[in-house]
């Protein structure tokens, strides 16, 4: 038996034929492919958007104790304090 090079030439053009075959068909599947978010995914991506909007510093409450605190009106309880650091509630 005889083995040249010029027999396995068919073979490797036959592999090629069949793996542009797979590319096309998976491009075909792709195209199709959706995607569905519920009711539900939706609305919690709403929440979370507008969770987002929700400035995490209350300015008004900053506000509102610095002005306490430049007045020298602003009253620390250190009983409510103490009480508040022992609980298990912290």
């Amino acid at each position: 038996m005889k083995i040249d090079g010029t027999s396995m030439s068919p073979v490797g053009s036959v592999h090629a034929t069949n793996r542009l075959d797979q590319v096309e068909k998976k491009r075909l599947v792709s195209e199709v492919d959706k995607v569905a978010v519920s009711d539900k995914g939706q609305l919690f991506q709403t929440l979370l958007q507008k969770v987002k909007e929700i400035p995490s510093v209350n300015e008004e409450r900053v506000q509102a104790l610095s002005d306490q605190i430049e007045k020298g009106e602003f009253q620390l309880d250190s009983q409510k304090i103490t009480n508040k650091l022992l609980s298990s509630d912290f």
